[in-house]
């Protein structure tokens, strides 16, 4: 007798056979924690450099992206092999220690009284965001039907934004608070640096108890090791998979730039018109809610468009939006000036589409019974780019201008507006998303 298949739904979006409701509202409180944590990190180090360790201003934007460069190291040598290990042991149990690993990063570092001793910290930091944001973008594409892949990712890519308003909205302005109580500068950042970890904390026990346990293939079908080591790294065959790893060079970094040189820039910006690192602070965090909350409404919107074409198409569009963004930065007089500020509007939605785009292309594309590691592999090409693009961009930033990292992002982003185009001519896969898309793939249509 043929068995009946029992798949649960939420809303418009249908998941996968054994993935419940439940495992995905804690992979929304995960993306939400971990979104939030990754950014967080990025955007407090500049409180720390001038209210801590009293980094010189000429020296920050060097320090912090030797700082970013150093940790995607640890990605590039671990990104992949958790991607690995997560189709042999399954993804819940890395996920976990990931975001148990940045709890650790961020207790430790307000501590630091050296740069030497900020960047052992900011690497054990380093180990759990590249273990946890690996295995949210795995999970989030494990979860879904084809069919709901795009509002799947536009729903965790809210959460994603909810995170960031958080982190900004809550948590950088806690300095202000405490210092306009009278509370010693170094304390009100260790205070925002531990309830920071203590967050995490709370996350670690209910992901364990929330997050499907196993794998998404059975035990005879998983792969050995060395095979998906040499699939995920010959998948870029696909040209579609090809685009994706590109894309990932510049999409993982949008964060990233966003979070240390947003930050940054108007740290110091706020600093020469007399404001405090505290009350700098907050103002960005103002300016990154409003940006976030754009990026909410659009991340829906963009969700159940990527449903409806095709892939590459996403891509291109992302694409074009990113560049435009990105490279407006370049005509900002003062990141605190309003009248820029839809610029910024425009730098948060480009940002936005290029992740949410290629997520769901390589989603589409990835055999389930290897997708952890080919994410893996794409995890790197975003590590690669957030190295070369934090190291090169924070010493431009040092000798050229604040806005010379977005500049240089927008760029590269243009480049692959180009590339997605020409991938787009040549081998633009499924032309409808659906059954046919993921019945192409599994015959092996490229």
């Amino acid at each position: 007798m043929q068995q009946v298949s029992h798949t649960q739904h939420l809303g418009p979006i249908n998941f996968v056979e054994g993935v419940t409701r439940v495992n995905f509202m804690t992979l929304l409180l995960a993306s939400f924690v971990i979104m939030s944590m990754i950014s967080g990190m990025h955007f407090f180090q500049g409180y720390v450099f001038t209210e801590h360790l009293n980094i010189p201003r000429e020296q920050q934007g060097t320090t912090a992206g030797t700082l970013t460069f150093l940790s995607e190291v640890v990605a590039i040598l671990l990104v992949a092999p958790f991607g690995i290990l997560s189709d042999r042991i399954g993804r819940r149990p890395i996920i976990v220690f990931g975001i148990a690993a940045i709890a650790i990063g961020y207790g430790l570092f307000p501590f630091a009284t050296s740069i030497a001793e900020l960047t052992v910290y900011r690497l054990i930091f380093a180990v759990g965001t590249t273990a946890a944001s690996t295995m949210m973008g795995t999970i989030v594409n494990d979860y879904p039907q084809e069919t709901s892949r795009g509002k799947m990712i536009g729903v965790n890519s809210v959460m994603t934004s909810f995170g960031t308003v958080f982190m900004a909205g809550v948590l950088a302005q806690i300095p202000a608070l405490l210092r306009g109580q009278g509370v010693d500068a170094v304390v009100a950042g260790q205070v925002m640096f531990l309830t920071a970890a203590g967050i995490c904390f709370f996350t670690v026990f209910a992901l364990r108890l929330g997050l499907k346990s196993g794998t998404p293939v059975s035990l005879a079908d998983r792969l050995p090791y060395g095979t998906l080591v040499r699939r995920g790294l010959l998948s870029a065959k696909n040209p579609r998979i090809a685009l994706s790893f590109a894309v990932s060079f510049t999409g993982r970094s949008d964060h990233v730039i966003k979070a240390v040189f947003l930050s940054l820039w108007i740290i110091q910006v706020g600093n020469a018109e007399g404001l405090s690192a505290g009350a700098a602070l907050a103002l960005a965090g103002a300016l990154y809610v409003m940006m976030q909350t754009m990026s909410m409404i659009w991340h829906l919107i963009f969700g159940f468009i990527l449903d409806h074409i095709s892939r590459v198409t996403g891509v291109i569009i992302g694409m074009a939006l990113g560049s435009a963004g990105y490279l407006s930065m370049g005509i900002i007089t003062s990141p605190l000036d309003y009248a820029m500020w839809p610029a910024f509007v425009l730098l948060s939605l480009g940002s936005s589409s290029s992740i949410q785009s290629a997520q769901s292309l390589i989603g589409q594309e990835a055999p389930k019974t290897e997708r952890g590691a080919i994410l893996g592999v794409n995890g790197l090409f975003g590590a690669i780019g957030i190295m070369i693009i934090t190291l090169v961009g924070g010493w431009l930033f040092d000798i050229w201008a604040p806005y010379a990292p977005f500049v240089l992002v927008g760029a590269a982003k243009l480049v692959l507006l180009i590339y997605a185009i020409i991938v787009r001519l040549v081998a633009p896969g499924p032309k409808v998303v659906g059954p046919s898309a993921q019945a192409d793939r599994v015959a092996g249509v490229h």
